[in-house]
């Protein structure tokens, strides 16, 4: 790869495609009843070895997906996913490229759990090629990327699931059937929070000692190859095996928390751009030279006449409470996410405001209503309806457009809190811009 390739045109060129992949595109094999879905994993750390597993359960489980290809820079990780793998009777084959692992004869779909600045060029790559995509979070590192990624989906009638998994939780599908239902009233304000506390440094995981791109056998590292479009820079163990903390690579908090809570409330509400965004916070605690705030917070408009606003803090786990609040009821959630106050519940209450108590309860012949059945119900459902959707080509749960949607609140509220400026979005000409 050139480094004087600009991020612009790698992405045009993905999204461009040649004669021979649109060729292919259009002469994928059909997938019989009992045919298997030949699956790629592209990036084999803690979370992409933990896709890998979800996608060697669906096949335990039912027969249909077979793991054919890995991919990482790093041949630790991806002998560690070999042997995980052939545990399970699947024989990969192993790439140090992602763009070799594409050109396996036969692929159908790849899984995509790189750092965020690889997520778009991959996927663009990945769709070219004829193959459905289940991306991690964030969907892209900037919103001009999610632009991109939406529209190839569309015009290649791709498959593409954001790894958001709490989307394809009955709880949200719940949620989104009491707002419908109107027992809320007009709902006009959202909030949540993910929060943790982690006095050893958030995102501070173990680095293998000796591992680079001068290293021999399986602790080498491809680095070059790791750092794509990102700005070149000799290497440094911090930022390959703690990407989370820096820009090039990351959204910080933002990316990697908040777009778990704000894609469910896409569901729960509209899927729509927001027109208002800010975002702020802080580097209150943490001073191990990361670059992102470990503490932050960012609010959103929507044109339904509703905000969203997520608040979050890696030194604090106490988060606000997850509300959606109506004009005539509030629904109350408990936290599945990180914080105590709320992680074990699988219930929500629905409260009505004062003036509305006697007409709440003529409605229901209840003060409050005691909602079951809505807790944490883990990744697997999320990585089933992939593979579904694969077969029956139905839009997936957290699909490219909701990915494109949640990551113009997610991207604009990075920038607002980097530049201290309010950002807008024009949705009609799909543009950003401060003011």
């Amino acid at each position: 790869m050139e480094r004087l390739t600009t991020r612009r045109n790698l992405l045009r060129t993905a999204a461009g495609g040649s004669a021979l992949l649109l060729a292919r595109n259009a002469t994928s094999r059909p997938r019989g009843a009992n045919d298997r879905i030949n699956t790629g994993v592209v990036g084999l750390g803690g979370r992409g070895t933990y896709l890998l597993s979800l996608a060697l359960h669906r096949a335990d489980e039912r027969s249909d997906v077979q793991v054919v290809a890995l991919c990482d820079v790093y041949q630790k990780r991806l002998n560690a996913a070999r042997e995980r793998a052939h545990a399970r009777g699947h024989e990969p084959k192993l790439y140090a490229l992602h763009q070799e692992l594409l050109d396996h004869k036969d692929l159908d779909a790849v899984i995509i759990a790189t750092p965020d600045h690889w997520h778009a060029p991959v996927t663009l790559m990945a769709m070219e090629h004829g193959l459905d995509v289940y991306c991690e979070k964030p969907m892209t590192h900037t919103v001009e990327e999610a632009r991109q990624v939406a529209r190839k989906s569309r015009e290649l009638n791709r498959v593409v699931q954001i790894g958001v998994q709490g989307t394809s939780w009955t709880r949200w599908h719940k949620v989104r059937e009491i707002v419908q239902s109107g027992l809320l009233g007009k709902v006009v304000a959202a909030q949540g929070t993910y929060s943790r506390n982690d006095p050893r440094g958030d995102w501070n995981w173990p680095i293998d000692a000796g591992a680079g791109p001068n290293a021999k056998g399986e602790l080498h590292i491809d680095w070059k190859q790791w750092l794509g479009l990102a700005p070149e820079r000799a290497f440094d163990a911090d930022r390959f095996f703690r990407f989370r903390k820096y820009w090039d690579y990351s959204g910080g908090i933002a990316t990697d928390l908040h777009y778990h809570i704000v894609a469910p409330f896409h569901v729960a509400l509209e899927n729509e751009h927001p027109t208002r965004i800010s975002g702020m916070g802080g580097l209150y605690v943490y001073n191990d030279g990361r670059e992102v705030p470990d503490t932050f917070l960012n609010s959103a408009d929507y044109p339904g006449k509703y905000n969203i606003t997520v608040v979050s803090s890696q030194v604090n786990e106490i988060g606000p409470p997850m509300v959606l609040r109506g004009t005539e009821a509030t629904l109350h959630l408990g936290d599945e996410w990180e914080g105590p106050q709320g992680r074990d519940i699988d219930y929500a209450r629905i409260v009505p405001d004062t003036p509305f108590k006697k007409d709440f309860m003529k409605k229901t012949g209840k003060d409050e209503i005691i909602v079951t059945g809505v807790g944490n119900e883990g990744d697997q459902k999320h990585m089933d309806n992939f593979m579904d959707c694969i077969r029956s080509r139905q839009q997936p749960n957290c699909h490219a457009d909701m990915g494109y949607k949640v990551m113009t609140h997610i991207d604009l509220a990075v920038r607002s809190y980097r530049e201290g400026k309010m950002y807008h979005f024009d949705a009609k000409d799909e543009r950003a811009f401060a003011g």
